[in-house]
């Protein structure tokens, strides 16, 4: 396997379903699905139902933090 298809899987391996994260913009999410190319992570505190955001596991670096 090629290191550019590694580095994708590896940022996002610290991230499991139900964890609660804050998002690069600074709310917070909980992970809902953790999928083979994208992560579902729901916001928390919206009063919008189902408010979703689906990232490439590849950005998850720039757009999550622990």
């Amino acid at each position: 396997m090629h290191m550019e298809h590694c580095k994708p899987v590896l940022d996002a391996v610290y991230l499991h379903e139900g964890q609660h994260v804050i998002m690069a913009s600074g709310a917070a999410a909980v992970v809902r699905k953790v999928k083979a190319t994208t992560i579902l992570f729901e916001y928390l505190g919206t009063t919008k139902r189902d408010d979703y955001i689906e990232v490439p596991r590849h950005r998850v670096h720039e757009m999550v933090r622990k």
